[in-house]
C-alpha cells in the first residue's frame, strides 16, 4: 500500500464527484498495461482498464507530438478519497501536494511507487570521462514535495540530491553515480512479492552489469 500510495501521488488522480454521482473516483494512469493491471489486482481485482488509444495532440503553437495508448484503473470510493485528502492529496494536485507521514519502514516502498510514476533513471556518458554515469531523477509540480524527499532520503540513508531546480515550469531532483547507485539499491530492496516497473529496474539492473 506504500507502494500504490507513492503511485497515486505520482500518476495518480483523486475527483470529488458527489454533486453529480454520488461518489468520489481514485485514478490510476500508465502505458504499461502488465504493471497497471498488477496494480488493479492489488487494489480491486473486479474493475476494468479503461484505453486511450494513441493520438495526436496538437498545440496552438502549431507542433504536435504523439501520445501513446494509455491505461487507465478508476476505483469509484468515498472512503479511500477521504484518506488520500488525510494524506496529503489534492484534486488537481500537481501545484498543492502535502508530503504524507510515511512510517520509515515503508518510506522505501512509497519513493519506489513515486518514482515508477514520476521519476526516471538514465545512463549516458559524459564527456572526457571513461565510464558511463547514472542518474536518478524525481520530477514534480511540488517543489517543498521534493525538497521533503531530499530530506527524508538523506535522514534515512545519508545521502544528499542536488538542489531541487525549476525546469520549465516543474521541479527536478537529482541523484548521480554513487548517490543514484545508493538510492536504487534503497528503492529496490525488499522485492520479494513488491510491484515494481520493470522497464525501470532492467535500467539499473544492466548498468550493474555492464559496470563489472
Amino acid at each position: 500500500m506504500a507502494y500504490i500510495l507513492g503511485l497515486i501521488f505520482s500518476d495518480g488522480a483523486i475527483e470529488d464527484v458527489r454533486k453529480s454521482s454520488r461518489t468520489c473516483y481514485i485514478a490510476i494512469t500508465s502505458k504499461d498495461k502488465a504493471f497497471i493491471e498488477e496494480v488493479r489486482d492489488v487494489l480491486s481485482p473486479s474493475h476494468k482498464l479503461y484505453i486511450r488509444l494513441p493520438r495526436i495532440n496538437r498545440f496552438s503553437n502549431g507542433k504536435s507530438y504523439q501520445c501513446s495508448t494509455l491505461y487507465t484503473l478508476r476505483i469509484g470510493n468515498k472512503i479511500m478519497y477521504q484518506d488520500l485528502i488525510n494524506l496529503g492529496l489534492r484534486p488537481r494536485k500537481s501545484l498543492k501536494m502535502k508530503f504524507p507521514n510515511i512510517p520509515q519502514q515503508y518510506f522505501n516502498f512509497f519513493l519506489r511507487g513515486y518514482f515508477d510514476g514520476d521519476g526516471c533513471v538514465s545512463v549516458y556518458k559524459q564527456r572526457g570521462r571513461m565510464h558511463k554515469t547514472i542518474q536518478v531523477i524525481f520530477t514534480s509540480g511540488t517543489k517543498t514535495f521534493l525538497e521533503k524527499i531530499s530530506l527524508t532520503v538523506d535522514k534515512i540513508i545519508k545521502i544528499e540530491g542536488s538542489k531541487v531546480g525549476n525546469y520549465g515550469g516543474a521541479f527536478r531532483l537529482t541523484y548521480k553515480q554513487n548517490k543514484a547507485l545508493k538510492l536504487l539499491a534503497f528503492m529496490y530492496s525488499r522485492l520479494n512479492h513488491a510491484i515494481y516497473l520493470d522497464r525501470k529496474y532492467k535500467i539499473y539492473q544492466n548498468y550493474l552489469k555492464n559496470r563489472r
